[in-house]
Order: C-alpha cells, then sequence, then structure tokens
C-alpha cells in the first residue's frame, strides 16, 4: 500500500520522524489531508524502521545539544555585554593580540599596523589606471541583479580591464562589480610589482606574502557589499583606502544563522526578512566601521558582511606567526565518530 503514498509526503514524513515528531501527530497531519488510515499507518511503521530516520535521529539528537550548548554560550555573553561592540585598540603588540584575541576569539579592530605601507599613499585610483589600467582583472559582474551573488561566483566571472573597473568609481554606490579575493591579483606577473607596497604586520603576519593564499586584494566602489558569511580561517583585514561597514556575529550565533550553503547565509543584512527568517531576530550582531589605516581581526567562524560606504580597497591576510600551519581552522567534519563512506 506504501506505494500509493506521494512521494512529497513520503519526504515530509521522513524529515519530521527525524526531528523527533511524534508519530501520533504526523498520522492526524497526512489523515486529514485525505491520505487513508491504513496506508498512514504501514507508511509511518515502514519509515520509523529503514536506516536512514534511525541515524538521522540520531545526528538530529547530538544536534540539539550542540544548539543547546551554542545557545547557552549566546546568552551568558549577552548578560556579560548587553550591548555587542568590536574594541578598538592603538598599536596592539603581538604577543597581546594572540593572547586576548587571536585565541580567545574574539574581533579588534587595530590603528597603527600600516603605517609603514606605501600603498596607502600610492595606489590611488589614478596612479592604478595610468600604471595597469589595461591590465585584464576578473571581476564578479552583474551582481545587482543576483540574489545572494556571492553564492554564484562562477556565474558571474568577467573578465575586463582594471580601468573599466576603476571608472565605476564615479557612478553612484552599486554592489554590481567587484574584484574579490579569488582574483588572487597579487600572485600575476603583471601585479607582482604592488607586492613591494605591502608590509606584513610585524609579529602578527608571516614576511613571506609570495607563497599561495598569503594575501589578496579587494577593490570596487562604493556600495560593494559581501553579505553574511563566515571564513574557515582567522583573517586580517587592512583597510587601505575608503571606509567600510563591518557586521559581526560570533560562531555560537550558527544555528540562528539561516546558514543556506557552504559559508553562506541566506540573509540579508541590510534588510532582514523576519517574517521568513525569524531565528535572526535573535542573532547578536556587532558593528564597526573601518577606515583608512585600519585593520580589522575576523575570527575564524565568525559571521560577518561588509559594505563598502566609499570606493574601497582592501588586503587581507591569512598567514600568522606563532600559529601551527599558519592558521587555525574550522574544519566542518561529521557529528559521527567516522565520514559516511566507512558506514557500508
Amino acid at each position: 500500500m506504501t506505494s500509493s503514498f506521494p512521494l512529497e509526503w513520503k519526504t515530509w514524513l521522513a524529515n519530521n520522524l527525524a526531528r523527533g515528531v511524534p508519530s501520533t501527530s504526523l498520522a492526524a497531519r497526512l489523515e486529514a489531508a485525505g491520505l487513508a488510515p491504513e496506508v498512514v499507518w504501514e507508511t509511518i511503521r515502514a519509515a520509523e524502521a529503514h536506516p536512514a530516520v534511525t541515524r538521522s535521529r540520531e545526528f538530529t539528537g547530538r544536534l540539539g545539544l550542540l544548539e543547546s550548548l551554542l545557545e547557552t554560550r549566546s546568552v551568558l555573553r549577552r548578560q556579560a555585554l548587553p550591548v555587542p561592540r568590536v574594541e578598538r585598540r592603538s598599536r596592539l603588540s603581538p604577543a597581546e593580540f594572540f593572547t586576548e584575541y587571536y585565541r580567545r576569539n574574539r574581533p579588534v579592530v587595530i590603528e597603527g599596523l600600516m603605517e609603514d605601507w606605501p600603498a596607502r599613499t600610492r595606489w590611488t585610483p589614478a596612479w592604478m589606471a595610468e600604471r595597469f589600467g589595461d591590465e585584464t582583472v576578473e571581476v564578479m559582474a552583474g551582481r545587482d541583479a543576483q540574489e545572494l551573488p556571492d553564492l554564484h561566483a562562477d556565474r558571474l566571472r568577467r573578465e575586463v580591464p582594471l580601468r573599466e573597473l576603476l571608472a565605476r568609481f564615479d557612478g553612484a554606490p552599486a554592489n554590481d562589480m567587484y574584484l574579490v579575493a579569488r582574483n588572487s591579483l597579487l600572485l600575476r606577473d603583471a601585479f607582482r610589482p604592488l607586492l613591494e607596497d605591502l608590509r606584513a604586520p610585524e609579529g602578527y603576519i608571516q614576511p613571506d606574502l609570495r607563497g599561495p593564499d598569503r594575501v589578496h586584494l579587494w577593490l570596487g566602489p562604493a556600495g560593494t557589499l559581501s553579505n553574511l558569511h563566515h571564513d574557515h580561517l582567522n583573517v586580517l583585514f587592512c583597510q587601505v583606502w575608503g571606509r567600510k561597514q563591518v557586521w559581526l556575529a560570533p560562531s555560537w550565533e550558527t544555528p540562528w544563522m539561516s546558514n543556506v550553503r557552504g559559508f553562506y547565509s541566506a540573509v540579508d543584512v541590510l534588510a532582514p526578512d523576519l517574517e521568513r527568517f525569524p531565528d535572526f531576530a535573535r542573532v547578536a550582531l556587532h558593528s564597526v566601521e573601518v577606515g583608512p589605516g585600519d585593520t580589522l581581526f575576523i575570527p575564524v567562524g565568525w559571521w560577518h558582511a561588509l559594505r563598502a560606504l566609499d570606493p574601497s580597497l582592501s588586503v587581507t591576510f591569512v598567514s600568522f606567526e606563532e600559529t601551527p600551519g599558519l592558521n587555525t581552522c574550522w574544519r566542518e567534519g561529521w557529528l559521527g565518530a567516522t565520514p559516511p563512506e566507512e558506514h557500508r
């Protein structure tokens, strides 16, 4: 008889059984939808005995425990800091940075780490247009027409002369074209001279900037937006010129971030739809503005969104000193002791 049971209702049934909803409640709903009671109960019994549902219930229970722990952490944090804020420090020593912020997974804005950068005075839009304007760069274009554009980077890839991107800086704020880290611009032969104008913050970052994924560049007009996401690494974010508004939420707020795919949230930080995403109302968002010469430490796992208030150029580092493997990573994995391919 279960062969006559609609597939969409089977999926609904399996999901709710995995979540721990009582079978009597599910049966009442299915019978109210017009399904015969004998078919409903036979399908429920078969679903409850299915290995996929049984295993899913185990994972759901573990997830519930983890969410409860994270919620407790969130409540304690709110008791300690009723108004979320990001500290601002001047000339923070590397030793204090690693002790108080890196290892404690706390964000901080640091002033004074970029005073010796030639890039801060040399890298004007006019100079970049004159020196590199004819060089082709990869941008994400057409972002304004795409919901959650960061999820569709491959679809939005486009190569343009750098001059074309820089010309956008004179227009109205827009999120349509943005040069992002995936471009790996500073590793290309034509742009490698730019590395000479950067300085790895001494004691914070490994001095060798020429290895893969050691340093990245972000460039775009006012209005560019990287919506809510988290990284699997700690990031030192350096604002060369322009200003950016940054929103941050601690890693333990993850269950309420509507994490749709990969590292991204479905919530629009500029206009959260609380009817669609009611859990987001409980998230403790920190907000801070970073300007020229500011360095923001974004701890691993912290959710963040960044919006350019002016034409903006930013540089990020991920190769930290005093850190095994150069960074402490969030290696997302399975709740079980072994990955699924080992359950034969």
